[in-house]
């Protein structure tokens, strides 16, 4: 069994060493690619042949509408970033008698920076439930997509995370079935006064990629300037108090500790 799976992996890696004067590649090599929705890619595959030319060709996917530029000895796939790309085209090499295959597995997505908060503040000494929704992604899979509630770089201790909803967005043009996805937290009583802001940290995972995007769900600053003005208030309070105690009239007080006013 071991035998069999080396001799497949073998099989997989390019180039493709056939024999003197033969070589089967794919640029780039990659067996997984992952390309962003509306941008290009092109996958090359070429043979080389002893025996004349190599007849080199793709199949597997839509090839009507031009994607495939066919020429002696090579074959290039040209990739438009949409979803009717995603699948898993294979490359086909012949040189005489011989024939290889390639096979690469492509996944379009799309994940703009299009994160939005609720609520836009954060309000400290009660319990309320903040929420982050991701607009126009795809894939909409938990497995490659996950939320995180941040307080600097560490996760909130102590949120609850409730169940994910996923919709489908209204678009102008048919055939692009994006999705939203919202994930809410339950939070328990920030205290007095709160934090400064919380994060929502959204993550897609793909094939040798991994993209990230924040938003910043800030405390009031209504609050925060309160709480401020109250910590002043005291410290005024406080300082007036020593001096009264260390200037008061009537008998002189120990004013050791006055000198360090």
């Amino acid at each position: 069994m071991e035998s069999i799976l080396a001799l497949l992996l073998a099989l997989a890696l390019v180039p493709y060493q056939l024999s003197r004067g033969q070589s089967f590649q794919v640029n780039p090599p990659e067996s997984e690619v992952a390309v962003a929705m509306g941008t290009s890619l092109q996958i090359t595959c070429s043979m080389s042949c002893d025996e004349g030319v190599a007849r080199v060709h793709w199949r597997g996917l839509d090839t009507s509408l031009g994607s495939v530029q066919t020429l002696p000895g090579s074959s290039i796939l040209s990739v438009r970033g949409m979803l009717s790309d995603t699948g898993t085209p294979v490359c086909v090499g012949s040189c005489g008698s011989r024939s290889f295959q390639h096979s690469v597995k492509i996944l379009v997505y799309a994940f703009p920076d299009q994160l939005v908060v609720s609520p836009e503040f954060l309000v400290p000494g009660q319990d309320q439930v903040v929420s982050c929704t991701a607009h126009n992604i795809w894939p909409a899979d938990p497995n490659s997509l996950s939320f995180a509630l941040l307080l600097g770089e560490q996760r909130l201790e102590g949120a609850q995370a409730l169940e994910p909803e996923q919709e489908e967005e209204i678009q102008e043009a048919e055939g692009t079935p994006l999705f939203r996805m919202t994930q809410r937290w339950r939070l328990p009583s920030l205290g007095t006064p709160a934090p400064p802001a919380l994060h929502c940290q959204v993550t897609m995972q793909l094939p040798k990629l991994v993209l990230t995007h924040r938003k910043e769900i800030p405390a009031s600053t209504v609050v925060l300037w309160i709480g401020s003005l109250v910590l002043g208030l005291l410290a005024l309070v406080f300082l007036a108090y020593r001096l009264w105690k260390c200037y008061r009239p009537g008998p002189r007080p120990d004013t050791s500790s006055c000198t360090h006013l």
